[in-house]
């Protein structure tokens, strides 16, 4: 399945992936969001279910759900603490229910609001203070809302991965996602985010990368790279991108995260 036509068709995907897919496995999902969350007035999904839907369909969507809460703050830490979720180092809590993990946040917690480089006081801002441009939308769950700019779609199809908002808590993280998306989806770097892997994939800035995919995925590709000189010219071809892609298969999709 190839990038939705318009927002339309990212609506249907994901209300179809939310609310009329009858696997166990998004049953279990249903239950969790609509006994949780339905709790809260506004609450949406946002970033990699979103977006990997929008990109890819439900073949490329393999990862967690993350969601934002617009609530108040000291609710939604309650709320984390009757679910027993654990806090996680960006200010939101993590727990696993029905088979899912599920990251969430309250909106007033952001980091790029409480950091000072946006403001965020309504879903609708978190679209504006992403690192990325591709995971600048979000998924109203009660108004079924698809939530991102009017030219999000075209970004998706263009090719090319950029910046939204370069101010962030973890650039070894944001390289690192940023890297496996150039090489799994096989699209290349606007320059924005060029000038960022050329300046932060150094030597040490490699060995970083490389400590970060044993703690998380463990598949070794970045590995298998002899460094971050190599890594570099890989990632400025498409014709190798490609090969990776095509290595990597069907799984590309949910293990760049």
């Amino acid at each position: 399945m190839k990038v939705a036509t318009n927002k339309r068709a990212i609506k249907r995907r994901l209300d179809d992936f939310l609310w009329r897919e009858e696997s166990e496995s998004n049953v279990r999902l249903r239950r969790v969001l609509t006994e949780f969350f339905f709790q809260f007035e506004r609450v949406a999904i946002v970033g990699g279910m979103v977006r990997d839907l929008a990109r890819a369909g439900r073949d490329g969507f393999h990862s967690d759900v993350d969601l934002v809460i617009e609530g108040d703050v000291g609710a939604v830490a309650s709320f984390a603490r009757q679910c027993g979720a654990e806090p996680n180092k960006y200010g939101g809590f993590s727990f696993y229910a029905e088979g899912w993990k599920l990251d969430f946040w309250a909106l007033g917690t952001t980091w790029a609001s409480r950091a000072g480089h946006a403001r965020v006081h309504k879903l609708e801002d978190i679209a504006h203070c992403t690192f990325f441009d591709c995971d600048a939308i979000l998924y109203d769950l009660k108004e079924r809302k698809v939530i991102c700019s009017d030219s999000y779609l075209d970004h998706l199809r263009s090719g090319r991965i950029e910046i939204s908002l370069e101010p962030n808590p973890s650039v070894t993280g944001s390289l690192y996602r940023a890297v496996r998306r150039l090489l799994l989806w096989n699209v290349e770097a606007g320059p924005r985010l060029r000038s960022f892997i050329e300046r932060h994939l150094t030597d040490q800035g490699f060995d970083s990368l490389v400590r970060e995919e044993n703690r998380k995925d463990g598949d070794g590709l970045l590995t298998s790279f002899r460094g971050a000189d190599v890594l570099r010219y890989c990632l400025s071809k498409e014709d190798v991108r490609s090969k990776i892609a095509q290595g990597y298969g069907a799984s590309a999709s949910g293990t760049a995260h």
